[in-house]
């Protein structure tokens, strides 16, 4: 097996969940060349994922251009094999296996699409299946050594750039446990723990000894973080917004990460950097980061965690500080 390409338009934090499958993908065929294909979404996590070679980005269909080129380089180039890791169906996913003129190629069943795209279908994930449990049985079919944990690698130039923006950070009074919560996911009513919930937990986490409090947003997201600072009874820093890899790094810096379910939390997870999350009970079954070190509130609904009350978050968050702290 000399070329494979392996193929995810996603969101930035399906990518980063899949590299427990790029990882096993490695470890079955560690002399091939492995081109990973993902949708512009996903652009910045690609210079963090240590276990591939080479790298295309689909992009905004508006950029023919590039579009073009990116076709250009697929036809160019075939594969030995191609595994689409897309557990649902994707008319894009299928567009590019077709072009990539792969002999073998690999997919989840999705129960849609044309026949014959792929020469080998893994059975299609249950409902309540977690996406690493996927990856798992994606990785079986192939014969490839799997473990489920997400990694990444920050560059040296991202971790001097977060410690940098760290130290230019106002300073954050409090004790020497770092907490950085991230209230985002602000286009996901449902998946997102409320705004005021949020300022008033904060404001409980300021009354806490223990913890030194910090906030920070995602890619458009400071102005609503900033809005929800205002509401608390004193200042706390938000972290600048920057690019994925110096996100991470300042994360790294810190004991916990409080979070709705978002890219950022997987980020976290894959840097073994502990969580604490608000989950419903879809996200708590599918996409929850798993271990000890990553604690959180589940809501009965199925599709939405609003309703998980702040006495809950807070009581469930104040046992996970203490847990991490005896670690």
């Amino acid at each position: 097996m000399e070329r494979i390409t392996a193929l995810y338009i996603g969101r930035v934090g399906d990518v980063i969940v899949a590299t427990s499958f790029l990882r096993a993908l490695r470890r079955r065929y560690p002399k091939a060349r492995i081109r990973l294909i993902v949708g512009w979404r996903s652009a910045q996590v690609l210079p963090l994922i240590p276990f591939i070679d080479e790298w295309a980005v689909l992009e905004k269909p508006a950029r023919i251009g590039e579009n073009i080129r990116f076709a250009w380089k697929l036809l160019r180039e075939p594969c030995d094999l191609l595994v689409d890791l897309n557990s649902s169906f994707s008319k894009t996913s299928m567009m590019i296996t077709r072009a990539a003129r792969a002999p073998r190629r690999v997919a989840f069943d999705k129960g849609r699409g044309p026949k014959g795209v792929f020469t080998e279908l893994v059975a299609a994930p249950a409902e309540r299946e977690h996406m690493w449990d996927r990856y798992g049985r994606l990785a079986g079919a192939l014969d490839a050594p799997y473990d489920q944990d997400p990694e990444l690698r920050l560059p040296i130039g991202d971790l001097d750039e977060g410690d940098r923006l760290l130290a230019e950070a106002a300073s954050a009074q409090g004790g020497s446990f770092r907490v950085v919560i991230h209230p985002g996911n602000f286009d996901r009513y449902s998946f997102r723990w409320p705004e005021e919930k949020f300022a008033e937990l904060a404001d409980r986490l300021l009354d806490d000894a223990r913890v030194k409090l910090f906030f920070m947003g995602g890619p458009g997201e400071h102005d609503k973080v900033a809005a929800i600072v205002a509401r608390l009874k004193r200042p706390v820093p938000i972290l600048p917004p920057t690019r994925l890899g110096v996100s991470g790094a300042m994360l790294k810096r810190m004991n916990l990460f409080v979070c709705n379910i978002t890219g950022t939390t997987h980020l976290a997870a894959a840097l073994r950097i502990p969580t604490f999350g608000f989950y419903a009970g879809y996200t708590q079954a599918v996409w929850r980061p798993r271990g000890v070190r990553h604690g959180g509130t589940v809501c009965r609904e199925w599709e939405s965690c609003r309703e998980t009350t702040v006495d809950e978050a807070h009581a469930a968050l104040s046992a996970h500080i203490t847990r991490l702290s005896s670690i």
